[in-house]
């Protein structure tokens, strides 16, 4: 993934979230739309709507 297409946007393809949710399941119902679908990425450390890379800690990705 580019900043390119970070800047393009979330689509039918990309969803942007802005930090690990402590629950999977607040993500795993797009990674279930995308595996329904024809495949798709999750962007973690993105901020949805704006665009903005504001990253996430390792500790929320690796406790």
């Amino acid at each position: 993934m580019t900043l390119k297409d970070i800047i393009s946007g979330e689509s039918e393809f990309i969803e942007f979230k802005q930090e690990v949710p402590k629950k999977s399941e607040v993500y795993m119902k797009t990674v279930v739309a995308f595996a329904n679908a024809s495949g798709g990425k999750i962007v973690f450390g993105v901020e949805d709507g704006t665009c903005k890379v504001v990253g996430i800690n390792q500790e929320d990705v690796f406790p």
